[in-house]
């Protein structure tokens, strides 16, 4: 597939991008060693920019500040706090406080972003403290075994799961992280080996690194319930897929089969914009979105609510017979949306209740004591009655209102939301 040689050059950064990107990260961790107490143990450049995995236009930077283990948690935290926030006020660029296992900083500096993180500095097979402690350990076996052609199969994977939204280990994406991507790339030796494999994937794959034999031996495996397991090398007690999600999995095994039927360079240019605007090239249903204003937290901590609150819903809808066609949410700055498209959104004001069989005599003077529109069939009592909600806007503004009681949602207020009609 010559066209892939193409892809590469595009997605490739040039070597004066790479050169800016590892110039800024050594006067990072220039400042940040200068200012450094004695329990600071070294500083890192990690990530795809320092194993030259990352993707053109890609300007992250992930600076590690390695601490002794004898360092309380707290000393980690302010002490790397502080060392990170310097770092990027030297620097003349802006920061903010994220949280992860623990706080770190994040700062931009022109087009670079940077993560700086405080862990703990462990050998192999050693305890973590912290789950970032890891990472430097990733890094460590990493690079040992990537080259060159390995780190642009890696890109070529990037690339395709980007261009398919399927790009990502946070809350909100639930796709491939890039050790997984860096991970899978040395496990089968290119991008079209994976694919290869990939289209034949079960309900479950399972895989091994062999290196996993050469350093614990014959030793036993933990079982994950994740459709994707690739235990982790560096700690075989976690699956480095467990944030990809069961519909993610599926997603890649259809386009690579789909790939590899019909090779083309359409599927590194956001192949998932095509696949959406085919979609939504027909007649369409009721289209409804609910807008609530979003608390300002962290959209990892608001989405996995958001996600919650639109399961709940939907419950809901489907318990009064409304037929969801779609249904997704999504964030922004300022507001959480709610996405429907119904196929059925008004119904009749007659509803069917259905009762007890003829022969639970208790059961039937009850229901026949309650409605009065009585009727049988196959051996059970039914009922007609009038339906509370004939169309779907007034169950939604009743669920706003707080009339339909929903699970607790934390971080989200459903009562400042709104609804309004597409069409």
């Amino acid at each position: 597939m010559e066209f892939l040689k193409k892809v590469l050059e595009r997605i490739k950064p040039s070597e004066e991008e790479n050169k800016k990107i590892k110039e800024l990260a050594n006067k990072i961790i220039d400042i940040i060693k200068k200012h450094s107490p004695n329990n600071v143990v070294d500083v890192l450049f990690l990530g795809s920019s320092a194993r030259n995995t990352n993707l053109k236009g890609s300007y992250d930077i992930d600076i590690f500040i390695l601490f002794d283990k004898s360092t309380s948690i707290d000393e980690l935290e302010n002490i790397g706090l502080e060392l990170g926030k310097k770092a990027i006020e030297m620097l003349n660029g802006r920061y903010e406080i994220n949280y992860a296992s623990h706080p770190y900083v994040r700062g931009y500096i022109d087009n670079y972003k940077i993560d700086i993180v405080p862990c703990y500095k462990i050998d192999f097979g050693e305890k973590i403290i912290s789950a970032v402690d890891r990472t430097p350990l990733h890094h460590k076996f990493l690079i040992n075994k990537l080259n060159e052609n390995l780190c642009d199969e890696v890109r070529l994977l990037k690339a395709f799961l980007k261009s398919l939204g399927l790009y990502g280990s946070d809350v909100k994406t639930k796709g491939f992280s890039g050790y997984l991507c860096e991970l899978l790339i040395i496990y089968y030796g290119s991008f079209l080996n994976l694919l290869k494999d990939a289209k034949n994937w079960k309900k479950k794959k399972v895989i091994i690194l062999d290196d996993i034999y050469e350093m614990y031996g014959n030793v036993k495996l933990p079982e994950f319930n994740e459709p994707l397991v690739v235990y982790d090398p560096v700690d075989i007690n976690r699956n480095v897929a467990a944030a990809l999600s069961l519909e993610n999995y599926c997603k890649f095994i259809f386009y690579s089969n789909q790939f590899l039927e019909n090779p083309s360079e359409e599927f590194f240019n956001n192949y998932i914009k095509k696949v959406e605007e085919n979609l939504n090239n027909r007649e369409k249903g009721k289209e409804i979105i609910l807008k609530i204003v979003r608390e300002k937290l962290s959209d990892d901590i608001i989405y996995p609510q958001l996600e919650k609150l639109t399961k709940a819903i939907n419950k809901i809808i489907e318990n009064h017979e409304f037929r969801i066609l779609r249904s997704k949410c999504w964030l922004d700055d300022e507001f959480c949306y709610i996405y429907w498209e119904f196929l059925v959104y008004e119904l009749p004001n007659v509803k069917l209740r259905e009762g007890p069989d003829i022969f639970k005599k208790e059961r039937v003077k009850k229901f026949v004591n309650k409605y009065d529109k009585i009727f049988i069939k196959n051996c059970k009592v039914y009922a007609f009655t009038e339906r509370k909600y004939k169309n779907i806007e007034e169950l939604l503004n009743d669920i706003i209102n707080k009339k339909i009681p929903l699970p607790k949602i934390k971080n989200i207020d459903i009562s400042k939301g709104y609804i309004y009609g597409i069409k």
